[in-house]
């Protein structure tokens, strides 16, 4: 199944932003990051900052731009 698990683009457990400290928890809710692009910036509503983030999606999703993960 060509699922965002599956592909090669999607961080398992992945978090946001990359401002955060090292060793911040992974996710556990099966959400994790796609990376086929870079970053966005998302203004952060509760002050005058934000970052530049990868979408969260859940590993069930898909898309049009599947890529499967290489096996080596």
């Amino acid at each position: 199944m060509s699922t965002c698990l599956r592909c090669v683009h999607f961080l398992q457990g992945g978090v946001n932003p990359s401002s955060m400290s090292p060793g911040h928890a992974e996710r556990t809710d099966d959400v994790g990051l796609c990376r086929r692009y870079p970053p966005r910036w998302a203004q952060d509503t509760t002050d005058d900052g934000g970052s530049f983030d990868f979408p969260a999606i859940h590993q069930d999703h898909r898309c049009g731009e599947f890529q499967p993960r290489i096996s080596i």
